[in-house]
């Protein structure tokens, strides 16, 4: 295993190797720019927690994801160059089926349906006998397209063992008195780099240069089970989610909790999404307990991400606040912002954090 490059002199330092370091410093390193990722190698995190589910229709009034047509076509297309690239499947599209909660739901449903917008994302309405895995007292559902999952875990693994061959990764957790912050460059432990970038998650609000922008962080959990009944074999929605994995596996998620963000598991939200597995799917409720894992989505106050330099210390940039779609939103802005960084491009000024410029102090 290479160590990391003793080079002082960097295009970029990048603290986080979640989703969001990894796929721009990806997209960086392909653009030939010298690289540094920064990460404490925690097992416990919010990229490798998250099940990687990719839907473009979200929410109780199911909601087409906003700029969905740069989204969706942006992560297959990556999550494909990286599949090619490593010989490793990372994405896997899949089917998933809305079961109907209430008549609300239906409502909802007729009228989606026939939004011209939305026929690309929406297949057909199905009864209960029409699903084996259900029981005769559901309300059936509508069946979703261009739906699936990502393998955050292998993905987060897979680029970590790059980055470490190229010598552009360190173990290590980034200490921000250690900074010394110019104009035109910041420097860490021997390191002069042109800009270093937060790709950090929520630790985001522990960092003084940043700590005006309005992160929304939440805590959530999602359980691994097993069962010796039959599974559905497309990504089941009920107000909760069931992702089928192999081997008579699933995953099951997730909760909602804003307070404590203490990133450990509670007996509150076992109970919460055992329940409602009970509920929906009875054949389970004896299924196995293999695995709890819990993280914290880094989440905005507006929905959408941060990214940008700090309107005062331009050495000191961000790219952070994906929350629960990170999956699907990543590719999209790392390419953008890739182009920011290395061509001087524009950002998108909707994702831009010049949007908060005002509430940010001037020291």
């Amino acid at each position: 295993m290479a160590t990391e490059r003793k080079t002082s002199k960097l295009d970029f330092i990048i603290v986080g190797q979640g989703l969001a370091g990894s796929l721009l410093g990806w997209r960086l390193l392909q653009q030939g720019c010298s690289v540094l990722i920064v990460d404490p190698c925690l097992e416990q995190t919010a990229s490798r927690t998250a099940a990687g589910l990719i839907n473009p229709i979200t929410g109780k009034r199911f909601v087409k994801t906003q700029h969905i047509e740069e989204y969706l076509p942006a992560a297959k297309q990556l999550y494909g160059e990286l599949a090619a690239f490593f010989s490793e499947e990372f994405w896997h599209g899949m089917q998933q089926v809305t079961l109907f909660q209430s008549k609300d739901d239906i409502e909802q449903w007729q009228k989606r349906r026939n939004e011209p917008d939305y026929k690309p994302y929406l297949g057909a309405q199905f009864s209960a006998d029409s699903k084996a895995y259900l029981c005769e007292e559901s309300a059936g559902g509508f069946e979703q397209k261009q739906c699936g999952y990502l393998d955050t875990v292998l993905l987060l693994d897979t680029l970590r063992e790059h980055f470490q061959a190229l010598g552009c990764f360190t173990k290590q957790h980034l200490n921000m008195d250690e900074l010394t912050v110019g104009e035109s460059s910041t420097q860490w432990q021997g390191y002069h780099a042109k800009k270093i970038i937060f790709c950090d998650g929520f630790q985001l609000q522990n960092n003084h240069w940043f700590a005006w922008l309005p992160l929304q962080p939440a805590q959530g959990e999602i359980f691994t089970l097993k069962t010796n009944k039959q599974l559905s074999e497309e990504i089941v929605h009920f107000g909760k989610w069931l992702l089928p994995l192999k081997n008579g596996q699933f995953r099951l998620g997730s909760t909602w909790q804003w307070k404590p963000l203490d990133e450990q598991p509670a007996a509150k939200s076992a109970s919460e999404l055992m329940h409602a597995l009970e509920q929906q799917f009875p054949e389970l409720s004896d299924a196995q307990l293999i695995e709890k894992k819990v993280g914290v989505r880094p989440g905005t106050r507006d929905k959408l991400p941060f990214l940008g330099s700090h309107p005062y210390h331009p050495s000191l940039s961000v790219f952070n606040g994906f929350g629960s779609k990170g999956a699907l939103m990543i590719p999209w802005y790392a390419e953008c912002f890739c182009h920011y960084l290395t061509k001087g491009l524009s950002l998108p000024e909707f994702a831009d954090i010049k949007r908060y410029a005002n509430d940010c102090p001037s020291c």
